[in-house]
């Protein structure tokens, strides 16, 4: 049985923009629709859509031309053009300025009003890691973002220094054999083996330490979608991810089956959608869905392909704390969280988990493991805020 994963791709995966998508739904999450948004509201590229309570969370911008056609509890539906204003069209938003905000918090609040999330920039650290090693199986885009998008990677950590504001290291995670660079950025090489590429084992390999105290990690995801918005001065309204083995620049909020099709595939009865890579991604149950900004792959589990999930019980073999990269018991976490005892899961250290997947891809059992630890670690955090609410004030 195959223990690691190799996330460099055997060949080479262009990325492909993607002019022609007409209508996309934006998946609102906790954002709240601004009140001039209604249904045939005429809109232009990067009218402000949503607006998020935190100041942490970028705001929703339309990527189309076009007119509101549905605002529901979880989605806004445009429908128009990518690019090509009509006659009569709204005017876009002006470019901002980035260079006029004389303070790093002006500046934040800019990125926001922008769509960008400025929390992972922000953290005061000595040592900033770009991740730039694909995050999992299923992800192929981030070497291809290296080649293609070097300009627009620049722009995105110029900006991300002064994000920052402070004297922190920045250091590029490589794949052993790159010769991919950014400037000013240290680059470091790693064997490109998941799950190496996730925060906690990669920022352990790096610094030699348990700890992650002083060092921030942000994907190459993250610094490409900020160049974007630093290269134009305008709303962020495109992404870059895979679908199914195909790298496409695509408007945010492109509906699933849309994706399928400029992949040239779709799916059958039986096969399971899954938003993200093969080893951490979640399940959807319908391709009538947009994609959000922090989406990086769309993939297809084909019929018969798994061996699926089961209820049974753990057999005591072992395998998956011999697979542990964070050294866990994942066998006695799942047990304790088969059967909500989670005061149990916080004994054996689950806020360690990093939901890598590999101790479920190593069960002979077949247990949902990372279903399990998921469902733990919700619960554990509304009973924390219970507990918090609960406290005298």
């Amino acid at each position: 049985m195959t223990k690691f994963f190799s996330i460099v791709p055997s060949e080479r995966r262009p990325i492909y923009v993607l002019n022609d998508i007409t209508v996309v739904r934006l998946p609102l999450g906790e954002h709240e629709p601004v009140k001039e948004v209604k249904k045939k509201m005429p809109v232009a590229e990067g009218t402000l859509l949503a607006t998020h309570s935190s100041p942490n969370v970028g705001e929703l911008h339309s990527p189309l031309y076009g007119a509101v056609k549905e605002v529901s509890s979880t989605y806004i539906e445009i429908e128009g053009t990518m690019s090509r204003p009509a006659e009569g069209s709204v005017a876009p938003p002006e470019p901002a300025d980035l260079g006029t905000p004389p303070d790093r918090e002006s500046l934040c609040r800019l990125m926001k009003s922008l769509g960008i999330a400025v929390r992972p920039f922000t953290r005061p650290c000595e040592l900033f890691i770009i991740n730039g090693l694909n995050p999992e199986p299923g992800m192929l885009h981030t070497q291809e973002l290296l080649r293609e998008y070097v300009d627009v990677l620049n722009a995105g950590v110029s900006l991300a220094r002064r994000l920052n504001g402070g004297s922190a290291k920045f250091v590029l995670a490589l794949p052993e054999g790159s010769t991919a660079s950014l400037e000013g950025v240290e680059s470091r090489h790693f064997k490109p083996k998941y799950p190496i590429s996730l925060a906690r084992p990669l920022i352990s390999t790096m610094t030699g330490k348990e700890s992650s105290a002083g060092v921030t990690l942000v994907r190459l995801h993250n610094i490409f979608t900020l160049g974007l918005t630093a290269g134009t001065g305008l709303p962020l309204t495109r992404t870059v991810l895979t679908v199914q083995g195909n790298n496409f620049h695509t408007p945010v909020g492109a509906l699933i089956k849309d994706l399928f099709t400029a992949a040239r595939t779709h799916p059958a009865p039986g096969d399971s959608i899954v938003l993200g890579g093969a080893m951490r991604g979640r399940a959807v149950a319908t391709v009538e869905l947009g994609i959000g900004k922090d989406d990086e792959a769309l993939m297809l589990l084909r019929k018969g392909e798994s061996a699926g999930l089961k209820d049974n019980p753990c057999i005591g073999c072992g395998a998956c704390v011999h697979i542990c990269p964070m050294r866990l018991r994942p066998n006695m976490l799942s047990r304790y969280a088969e059967y909500e005892q989670y005061d149990s899961c916080r004994k054996e250290h689950i806020d360690t988990c990093v939901e890598c997947g590999m101790c479920g891809y190593v069960c002979p059992a077949q247990r949902p493991m990372q279903q399990y630890f998921r469902m733990a670690k919700l619960n554990l955090g509304i009973t924390s805020r219970q507990q918090q609410m609960a406290k005298p004030k």
